[in-house]
């Protein structure tokens, strides 16, 4: 076996949306008794703040720094979502604290060697906002311990590995304090001093938990660890840095949850159609939406572009302290063959998609024939792109009907028993006679012309055979 260690000890200042940006950010802990700084980005050190600095020191140097303490929840989700990334490398995956370590030795082949992998995972980890060490060994303890003592470590055999780890110090191979101090009251400093004594002087000194520990590490006795499973619904929150006031602001902390959202669904080959955002608000309820796509995908690009549609008419009611992403339900990619006018109307689809996050659902409608002779019943609306039920043929008498038709009909005066519009109007000697609804007391007894004025507008108008009125109902291009 081989195993990839992904060692992220930024986390803590990742699952806040910053680590070097223009906002000095600390994440504190309490550490011998005081509330201490536990971790700073780039532009906290700049102004002088450094880890184990008490957190009244370095509110006194820099009054402006953000703190954030630790908060192991949220580190544990956001562990387990870069394992969601990693499940397309293996699915052989476990944890270890701020590590992902995962077996990729059956995997080498399909991704083109180890070399071709790492760099393929470290492009997707920029676009996903962490920085990872990696190291690899054939035991996940070795991985473990390399990625952080000494990341770059590629080695491929166990009889390399003792080598690799002699000169690692004990204090990086165990926390405990009490079993480091009898180790260095022994004379014990690193890995090489404990593997060059014999088992059982090494037992006799400190105890037989360090001997097993070292025999997991070089591969020697079993090391057995609960391996992961994904869930099976995404969803991911964001804590940020600074709150903020204007929901176009938000694109850059939201492309992070869409760019793990995409990475979730390339390791379960799938697609994703609707997407529910939670705004979260510190004294005010959370502002909640939804995003959808026209057909399902997985590009972060296009459905960055949707949410900035929707940002664009939102107005939110208070400055936002945290995004959530949740994909209840995502499709299994299907791959099929995709001919030419398919593939032309996928832009006209991509097109409604953008109408209706910029204006809203109800906004965008289609339309669909109905059997009705009635010109004003004839149609209805449905959802864009086609209606639920097959629509009718039509009528041949429809076709000689105009596409603009006035919301209602509007009467017409006359001269003569002429009808006039714009002058007197010039009516073609055919008609259409349309005379039906009777059954549901919305009887239509109705003579249509085509007619036109001295402008020259062609004009389709009625004469309702009850009353003798004339009505214009529409126009003709």
């Amino acid at each position: 076996m081989l195993w990839l260690g992904w060692y992220f000890p930024r986390l803590p200042l990742e699952i806040f949306g910053a680590v070097d940006e223009s906002i000095p950010l600390a994440v504190s802990r309490r550490w011998e008794g005081k509330e201490r700084i536990d971790r700073c980005n780039g532009a906290a050190r700049r102004r002088g703040i450094a880890a184990g600095m008490l957190l009244s020191r370095a509110l006194e140097r820099t009054p402006e720094l953000v703190v954030r303490a630790r908060d192991a929840e949220r580190e544990r989700e956001a562990l387990e979502a870069l394992g969601g990334w990693a499940w397309r490398y293996s699915s052989r995956i476990t944890f270890d604290p701020l590590l992902v370590l995962l077996e990729v030795g059956g995997s080498l082949r399909l991704f083109g060697g180890v070399e071709a992998m790492l760099e393929r995972m470290e492009g997707e980890l920029t676009r996903l906002g962490h920085r990872g060490y990696w190291a690899v060994a054939p035991t996940p303890a070795a991985a473990a311990l390399l990625a952080r003592v000494a990341p770059g470590r590629r080695i491929h055999h166990p009889r390399a590995l003792e080598a690799a780890l002699e000169p690692v110090p004990m204090e990086r191979f165990t926390r405990n304090a009490e079993l480091l101090e009898l180790m260095r009251q022994t004379g014990l400093r690193t890995i090489g001093d404990c593997l060059r004594l014999p088992r059982p002087e090494l037992a006799r000194r400190v105890g037989p938990r360090p001997a097993l520990l070292l025999d997991r590490l070089l591969g020697r006795a079993p090391d057995p660890r609960p391996l992961w499973r994904p869930s099976a619904r995404f969803r991911r929150r964001l804590q940020l840095a600074a709150e903020v006031e204007h929901a176009g602001a938000l694109r850059f902390p939201a492309r992070r949850l869409l760019e793990s959202l995409a990475a979730f669904l390339r390791g379960r080959d799938g697609l994703v159609q609707r997407l529910e955002w939670t705004l979260e608000h510190r004294r005010h309820p959370p502002t909640r939406f939804r995003v959808g796509a026209a057909q399902p995908t997985r590009d972060p690009d296009r459905l960055l572009q949707l949410l900035q549609l929707r940002l664009e008419r939102l107005c939110l009611p208070a400055p936002v302290i945290e995004l959530e992403l949740t994909v209840p339900r995502w499709h299994p990619f299907e791959a099929g063959g995709e001919d030419l006018f398919r593939a032309a109307g996928k832009e006209g689809e991509r097109l409604l998609e953008r109408l209706r996050t910029r204006l809203g659902a109800e906004a965008v409608r289609g339309m669909a024939l109905r059997a009705d002779p009635r010109p004003e019943r004839a149609w209805r609306f449905c959802a864009p792109g086609g209606a639920s039920t097959p629509s009718p043929s039509p009528h041949p008498a429809q076709r000689r009907q105009p596409l603009w038709l006035l919301p209602r009909p509007r009467r017409l005066r006359q001269r003569d028993g002429l009808p006039l519009h714009g002058g007197a109007l010039r009516l073609e000697p055919r008609c259409q006679r349309i005379q039906t609804g009777w059954w549901e007391g919305e009887e239509v007894d109705r003579d249509y012309y085509r007619a036109v004025n001295p402008a020259g507008e062609r004009l389709w108008i009625y004469r309702d055979r009850k009353s003798g009125d004339w009505f214009l109902h529409g126009f003709f291009d």
